[in-house]
């Protein structure tokens, strides 16, 4: 049974076809589909670079414990000093003021004479007058040891390590995505339509056959070759 309804419906179905065929409406297929493929650049946004990091200066002042030495004199700020020999002031050829050993009509160093009963340890009196004098008020300080010292200048130059290997990626994918040209994407696009202007005056000079019976008409053939039927 089901094999019967399948036969009725192809002849059914052929009938039809013929049928239409008959009538010489005069319909032309529809032209062969055209794949082009064609590269496309996306136009990526490249956001403006951060500002440029601004480093505020840092002082150091190392304080230091040094044997303890006889003092032999006193500094523009009251603090006793352990110099061994006399100094002076200057004019150089420039006209700047320096300080230099001074020394007697033999040539030789002038030494200083030693204040009995005061004695000057390391320089820890001298950067805590300088630390009061700045802060305007008690002495602070933070201290930090040779090895952390030498820590934090390695976490240092990481920092900018990682940070100059960053830019340089940056770069790279903004040059990389970049549009072509001095005027970017006004090349690009005007390029591109002269491309397409190209293809479709080549397409009018070579037309495709547009596929006829003969007679005119639309045949079943043409899309179905296989079905074998004679024209009606």
């Amino acid at each position: 049974m089901n094999k019967t309804i399948k036969n009725l419906t192809v002849v059914g179905l052929a009938l039809f076809l013929g049928a239409c065929a008959s009538t010489g409406t005069g319909y032309q297929p529809l032209p062969p589909v055209k794949v082009i493929t064609e590269t496309v650049e996306v136009e990526v946004y490249a956001p403006p670079l951060p500002p440029a990091i601004d480093l505020q200066d840092v002082e150091w002042k190392v304080i230091s414990n040094y044997p303890c030495r006889p003092a032999t004199g006193q500094d523009k700020k009251g603090l006793y000093t352990y110099d061994k020999y006399e100094k002076e002031e200057y004019q150089n050829e420039e006209g700047e003021t320096k300080t230099r050993l001074k020394r007697d009509a033999d040539g030789n160093r002038i030494p200083l004479p030693v204040i009995e009963g005061v004695e000057v340890c390391g320089n820890l009196e001298q950067k805590i007058y300088e630390v009061e004098k700045l802060l305007d008020g008690p002495f602070v300080v933070f201290a930090v040891t040779p090895s952390g010292y030498q820590a934090l200048s390695t976490n240092l130059q990481e920092i900018k390590r990682y940070i100059a290997q960053q830019k340089e990626i940056i770069y790279y994918y903004r040059e990389a995505t970049a549009p072509k040209g001095k005027d970017g994407w006004l090349e690009e696009n005007k390029e591109r339509q002269q491309n397409d202007l190209d293809a479709a005056e080549a397409d009018n000079e070579n037309p495709q056959p547009e596929v006829q019976s003969e007679d005119g008409a639309f045949s079943i053939k043409s899309l179905l070759p296989n079905l074998g039927g004679k024209k009606d």
